[in-house]
């Protein structure tokens, strides 16, 4: 046997995509194209993919040495455009009021409203520890 037929021979055939890969694949090609979200007080539309791949994601966990709110910001800069401009993260720490940061953390990072209405177990709690 050839060179190339070795190489033919070792690599498996393309397996069918099972159902949960299905289920997933539906799931992305559904959710394609952007998102807008406008800051509250400053009123900077700042769009994102629908669809974020969890890569990018531990790629900037990667760059921020596992500290999540610096991996958040690195998120939101890398992902992210601020009226069609990218921002560095310096600029998002100079310019971007805490008030947007944290309503655009929420629309990033955060549930459905319901889910965080629902989240209100333990609140309040009076139990002694």
């Amino acid at each position: 046997m050839d060179n190339q037929s070795d190489k033919k021979a070792a690599q498996p055939e393309a397996a069918k995509d099972t159902d949960v890969i299905s289920k997933l694949k539906t799931y992305r090609d559904a959710n394609q194209g952007m998102a807008t979200f406008t800051l509250p007080l400053t009123q900077v539309a700042v769009e994102f993919p629908k669809f974020r791949k969890h890569g990018a994601w531990t790629q900037v966990l990667t760059m921020a040495k596992n500290k999540i709110a610096k991996a958040q910001i690195l998120y939101i800069c890398k992902v992210c455009t601020f009226d069609g401009e990218k921002l560095s993260e310096a600029d998002w720490r100079t310019y971007i009021p805490m008030e947007d940061a944290n309503e655009l953390m929420g629309e990033i990072f955060g549930g459905s409203d319901e889910e965080l209405e629902e989240d209100d177990e333990g609140n309040g709690s009076t139990a002694a520890a």
